[in-house]
């Protein structure tokens, strides 16, 4: 698990990056869609109740100068479909209009298992929004309370479209004191890369707060 300062995330050879909200400009999905260096078209992921979310998303990835996408319907799709396509994508970009619980339940099993095959072998893995949250370690609930999240970024709760970790996270980290809250506002990224890297892309609007017992014993 490649770790630096405060941060502990997946084993890959890919770059886990997680968006506050995807920008009207498209720079972060372009700098994800740049940094790509796995064989693989760019498989598109859109959890909503709207039928054409995935095709506007793939329209936009390759107005972005995608070379080649598709979309991924993990609902409709069996398994077995669904962990094929996503193993071989060099890029995976994964948004939603759900909350980060139905993100989590929607991605468990097949999905998830696809992109972390991909994300070994190289692979970008975008989550924007409430998919970045479902990515953490812990994710807010619709009620507030906290649960456990995919924990691709461990211990650590996303917080997208905030501005400032410390001050929205203040109470929850009452609750996971070792816990790290990643506040990143819309239009901002943070990229985590193979070998430690860690960026902030977009405006750059990244906040860190740390949980009160934070590298105690």
């Amino acid at each position: 698990m490649p770790t630096q300062a405060v941060f502990k995330w997946l084993d890959g050879r890919g770059w886990l990056i997680l968006s506050g909200g995807a920008d009207a400009g498209g720079e972060i999905r372009g700098l994800a869609l740049g940094r790509s260096s796995a064989d693989g078209g760019v498989a598109c992921i859109a959890l909503s109740s709207d039928p054409g979310a995935g095709d506007h998303l793939l329209d936009d990835v390759e107005d972005l100068g995608a070379p080649s996408g598709y979309v991924v319907d993990i609902a409709a799709e069996d398994d077995e479909s669904v962990r094929s396509k996503l193993a071989e994508a060099g890029v995976v970009v994964i948004v939603s209009d759900e909350g980060a619980e139905v993100v989590r339940s929607a991605l468990t099993g097949a999905a998830i298992e696809g992109i972390q095959t991909a994300f070994e072998n190289g692979a970008v893995v975008l989550a924007e929004g409430a998919c970045a949250m479902a990515l953490g370690g812990f994710l807010v609930n619709g009620d507030g309370s906290l649960a456990p999240g995919l924990n691709w970024l461990d211990e650590a709760l996303v917080l997208p479209n905030v501005d400032s970790a410390a001050i929205y996270a203040k109470d929850l980290l009452l609750s996971q004191p070792l816990a790290v809250a990643v506040g990143i506002g819309f239009g901002s990224a943070l990229a985590l890369g193979p070998d430690g890297q860690v960026e902030t892309w977009g405006k750059r609007q990244v906040t860190v707060a740390l949980g009160a017992n934070y590298g105690g014993t």
